[in-house]
């Protein structure tokens, strides 16, 4: 990296690569920085620590969601870094900022969807900040625990097989529409509150089935690549069972396909599942609050990622194509 270098020219993870090699590690680091969340050891306890931002203007515009529904969202992005590590969520804190002009009942509405977030996920709000900004600024760090062992992005094998929850591309769907100046439908509604899939990553972890998992934020390949990174490996990707919602699938498919793939904001889990463990993965479906779809599996890392379907294989860059902060 030269002086010259810039955010913009760097990217996102780019200037991740770069940082997190220098933070120096400590005995009671179980997994440090560059998963969904870190594991830290507390006694006997594994304590999960995860921390997220929304910001007006890069992640949202006032007119796309209520402050009500903007505290839920940004409480579930973070409970969703807790299920991919097949957490529990324990305690929160809250850092906000806002200019002065601001309503103080748009914060109380903010701090109110914030609650209902985490009742629902069975957590407590124990802190935090307010300052003043010259725009809407929500920074919320979760804590969770693992009861067992918290999945990570390390730890797929060549022949695992590799599912998803629920359906792709509706959170950048939403963005799309949200842009146009649609207001309603299932994708906008996606958008505003997304599900964190917490039950689905503790059963996957409790139940000792998966090898790796990562929540899928920044669109699926992209977050695929992370995944294939920690893990050394490859993947092939099945595109005609990739899972599309009605509203997908009503669009053309190559517009539909490039949501899925590359679009941002769904939430939902990626996980590697070893072939033995196949068949312990089915007799738990009854007790899944989402569907879960097996969408590929994993290869020899010098094949890269592969997309096949409709009789053709497609050789992609593993970080081509999703969410990033400064070049998207």
């Amino acid at each position: 990296m030269t002086r010259a270098d810039t955010l913009s020219t760097v990217g996102e993870f780019g200037f991740l690569d770069r940082l997190l090699p220098r933070l120096a590690g400590r005995r009671d680091v179980i997994v440090g920085p560059g998963d969904d969340c870190a594991v830290v050891r507390c006694g006997n306890r594994r304590l999960l620590v995860t921390t997220d931002a929304l910001v007006e203007g890069v992640h949202f515009k006032r007119d796309w969601l209520t402050p009500r529904q903007l505290g839920y969202r940004s409480l579930a992005i973070n409970l969703s870094d807790i299920a991919a590590m097949g957490g529990h969520p324990t305690f929160g804190v809250i850092s906000v900022a806002a200019p002065g002009s601001t309503p103080a009942n748009e914060l109380f509405a903010v701090h109110a969807g914030i609650e209902a977030a985490a009742r629902a996920a069975g957590m407590a709000i124990v802190g935090g900040n307010v300052s003043r900004a010259d725009c809407l600024f929500l920074s919320i760090t979760v804590l969770g625990e693992v009861s067992r062992r918290a999945l990570t992005r390390a730890g797929a094998h060549v022949g695992d097989e590799l599912y998803v929850t629920g359906t792709l591309g509706d959170g950048a769907l939403g963005v799309r529409q949200l842009q146009r100046g649609e207001r309603r439908g299932a994708a906008v509604q996606r958008y505003r509150q997304p599900r964190a899939r917490l039950k689905m990553g503790q059963l996957l972890a409790e139940h000792d089935i998966g090898s790796a998992m990562i929540d899928i934020s920044d669109g699926l390949l992209q977050d695929l690549g992370h995944l294939t990174k920690a893990s050394g490996i490859g993947a092939e990707i099945e595109v005609d069972a990739l899972p599309f919602s009605p509203a997908l699938r009503r669009l053309p498919q190559t517009e539909a396909l490039g949501l899925a793939l590359h679009g941002g904001d769904d939430y939902e889990l990626l996980c590697a599942v070893p072939p033995r463990r196949v068949a312990a993965l089915e007799r738990l479906r009854r007790q899944f609050e989402c569907p879960l779809t097996r969408i590929g599996r994993c290869v020899p890392k010098r094949l890269g990622i592969e997309l096949l379907g409709a009789g053709r294989e497609v050789h992609v860059r593993p970080e081509g194509g999703g969410w990033d902060h400064f070049t998207s």
